[in-house]
């Protein structure tokens, strides 16, 4: 069985955010996570993203789009699978289709990442490669838009880590406060955690 991996995970490897290549590979591999130990401040952040999903689709139909809310997608390649949940695919008539994921947190360079790898693998899970999205990540206070550009830029590294984590030996780990504060590496995977 080849591994699976998370549009999220992914883009915090691409980005940085995850400096720990062990925690994507062992995430793409086993399925047992670490128990979260702050609950509640993921209760509070879902109920927030949620809040800003809705009003951003309030946004979009109110402008004519017909939205597709937590869209989930699955791609399988030679080496690796990779799966996700766009938060919002916008589509009207005359215009190009819109993949769209709202934020509620504090901006982070994968979340550009991210929409670039849907809007890579969203035409390839709909068996409709020629297919063209428009990208946007929506915050609490502002927008970016993910171009093209980004899209052709990112899509070949997109597909080389796929690869590499699909084909490649155990890593090391990379243990650091910041790599190992929200690894969902279970304790039993990783003996390294800072």
């Amino acid at each position: 069985m080849i591994p699976a991996f998370w549009t999220t995970a992914i883009a915090k490897s691409l980005s940085g955010d995850q400096p720990c290549l062990l925690s994507t590979w062992i995430g793409g591999r086993v399925k047992e996570k670490r128990p979260r130990e702050d609950t509640g401040s993921l209760a509070i952040w879902k109920t927030n993203h949620t809040a800003l999903l809705g009003k951003t689709v309030s946004r979009f139909t109110a402008e004519g789009w017909k939205c597709s809310v937590e869209s989930f997608f699955r791609v399988t390649g030679q080496a690796a699978v990779i799966s996700g949940k766009a938060d919002c695919i916008a589509q009207q008539a005359d215009k190009r289709p819109l993949i769209v994921d709202v934020k509620s947190g504090e901006p982070r360079e994968s979340d550009v990442i991210q929409v670039a790898i849907e809007m890579v693998m969203v035409p390839l899970a709909w068996d409709s490669p020629s297919m063209i999205f428009d990208g946007k990540v929506i915050y609490k206070a502002h927008e970016v838009q993910v171009t093209q550009t980004h899209k052709a830029e990112l899509k070949p590294k997109i597909i080389t880590l796929l690869k590499q984590l699909g084909t490649m030996p155990r890593p090391e780990a990379s243990p650091s406060f910041s790599a190992c504060r929200f690894c969902d590496v279970p304790d039993s995977e990783c003996p390294d955690r800072f």
